[in-house]
């Protein structure tokens, strides 16, 4: 190989180490490379979550993603999960409207990916209805009826006027208080008779 030869050599061995150089941070630099919902996409029902699809495994650490529903409010529901090259964000859909993620990943490089994205919801997440109390039982007695039932018994009933009379109702005292009466009278009248002879 003469000089001519060696120049060429180098020359050729200088254009490659500078590629190689000038490629690296290209292929430390992560890019963004598509979504679900993608961009400007219409989607009828809200799904679940947002999911990022990126060039290279995502760091957690850095990692910032954002989601703006209609009138400006917060669409992020909860925290975000990696897996890997994809991202994966909790979506809060109350109303219908745009809804913008925005997202922030660290890289290699020492140079964030910035972008973000949006899609348009038709229909919006209905929130599940909270189930009806039951009604509690009442704790109050029940009011007790105005008869008191009196309970039956076995024993007799005494009836002293029915005691005291004849089968026809008629009370039969009264003639044996007259006949003592009677028999008195009659005795005292004869001792008084007797006496009274007994003196002439």
């Amino acid at each position: 190989m003469g000089l001519r030869g060696a120049r060429w050599t180098l020359a050729v061995c200088a254009g490659l180490l500078g590629a190689v150089v000038g490629a690296s941070p290209a292929l430390a630099h992560n890019s963004f490379t598509g979504s679900n919902p993608e961009d400007g996409a219409t989607v009828e029902k809200a799904p679940k979550e947002i999911e990022l699809r990126f060039l290279d495994a995502v760091d957690e650490n850095g990692t910032k993603i954002t989601i703006t529903g209609p009138g400006g409010a917060s669409g992020l529901d909860g925290a975000v999960r990696f897996d890997g090259k994809k991202v994966f964000a909790p979506l809060a859909a109350e109303r219908a409207g745009e809804y913008t993620v925005a997202y922030e990943i660290p890289s290699d490089d020492g140079h964030p990916v910035q972008g973000d994205f949006a899609f348009t919801l038709t229909e919006a997440a209905v929130a599940a209805a909270s189930p009806t109390p039951s009604t509690a039982p009442s704790s109050a007695a029940p009011a007790p009826s105005a008869t008191t039932a009196v309970p039956a018994t076995d024993a007799p009933v005494l009836n002293p006027t029915a005691s005291n009379a004849d089968e026809d109702g008629t009370p039969w005292w009264p003639w044996v208080v007259g006949g003592a009466l009677l028999v008195i009278a009659i005795t005292g009248g004869a001792l008084a008779w007797g006496r009274r002879t007994a003196a002439s």
